[in-house]
């Protein structure tokens, strides 16, 4: 089971090597996340708390550590993080909760 940190080092590793070999790919996609995680009429806090939902609910735990880490970053607490990914348990089931079960915890230890 990998820690939050190793996701997120091997995430900046990836996005290095693919912005190299792949640059249109990448910069299109990183200007359509640039432009939804805005601060809009929802605070980019509430969004990243949403992705935290998002993640829960498609089982992506690389996702869920970076959605944990940028919540956190923008002001979330660790109670409102279980909230978020309470609600994509729901959406998610029993996969979603395995999830949450084997890495919610110990990604919010991680990064806090």
């Amino acid at each position: 089971m990998k820690k939050a940190k190793e996701i997120l080092d091997k995430r900046l590793t990836n996005r290095v090597r693919l912005e190299k070999e792949a640059p249109e790919l990448f910069h299109g996609f990183r200007e359509l996340m640039k432009a939804y995680y805005k601060r809009g009429a929802v605070s980019v806090r509430n969004k990243e708390l949403m992705a935290v939902t998002a993640a829960v609910a498609t089982v992506c735990a690389p996702s869920l550590a970076y959605h944990i880490n940028n919540a956190i970053a923008h002001g979330a607490s660790r109670k409102e993080i279980i909230e978020a990914a309470t609600i994509g348990v729901e959406f998610g089931g029993g996969p979603a909760f395995v999830l949450v079960r084997d890495h919610l915890l110990e990604y919010m230890d991680d990064l806090e």
